[in-house]
């Protein structure tokens, strides 16, 4: 069953709607790369309070790994979405129990499929929750159906366990990519009515799509 992530939610009651029909609910709480999908802390701990039914993940670009598990163990989120130099070490895995969360790291892909050799090895970390394979937030390149990553790339990454994929994925898009019954679907601007506000009906179709594939 492909799970769904619903990315850059911006407030509690999208959070909430959210995750009525989402397995996680995606916050950014640093980047360094502008973007308007951006909370504060304060906000970011009350999404943490209010949501149940799924997971939350806090999502950091711009960061070190070591900081980015004190930011987001310290907000309170199950999972950290972590887009970076991941290097596992000691350091990591003392945090990662002393925070009681698990890891999400983002590989970003630039025309190399050697990035799936990588993505497998990562997802058999036993704290790593999944492995997200995204375009380049900037300079990205349009593929077929408008995705940012290519179909032969989406095929060959759906056939591993706990590895998912993201980038340009919307409802009208979805079925393509479903078609290959990925692990995991995150999507972002394409549930939105403007940026970091999420139009419940995009979201409603979009699960639709996920859950009709199986």
């Amino acid at each position: 069953m492909t799970l769904l992530k619903i990315c850059g939610v911006t407030n509690v009651k999208d959070a909430v709607m959210v995750s009525r029909y989402a397995d996680y609910v995606g916050v950014i709480v640093h980047s360094g790369i502008p973007t308007p999908r951006i909370v504060g802390n304060d906000v970011a701990r009350e999404i943490v309070r209010s949501v149940s039914g799924a997971r939350v993940v806090g999502v950091v670009e711009g960061l070190r790994l070591i900081d980015a598990i004190k930011l987001v163990g310290g907000l309170g989120f199950e999972v950290l979405q972590y887009h970076g130099d991941f290097e596992p070490s000691g350091e990591v895995i003392d945090l990662v129990n002393e925070f009681g969360i698990r890891l999400a790291p983002v590989l970003t892909y630039m025309g190399d499929k050697s990035i799936i050799n990588r993505a497998v090895k990562l997802s058999l970390i036993d704290y790593v929750e999944y492995v997200l394979i995204d375009a380049p937030k900037t300079n990205f390149t349009k593929y077929e159906y408008g995705l940012k990553l290519p179909l032969d790339l989406i095929r060959e990454v759906s056939a591993i366990p706990r590895v998912g994929i993201a980038g340009g994925i919307n409802p009208s898009n979805a079925v393509i990519v479903m078609g290959y019954k990925p692990f995991l679907i995150d999507v972002s601007s394409g549930v939105e009515k403007s940026p970091g506000i999420k139009d419940e009906e995009l979201v409603r179709r979009i699960a639709e799509v996920v859950r009709n594939a199986h």
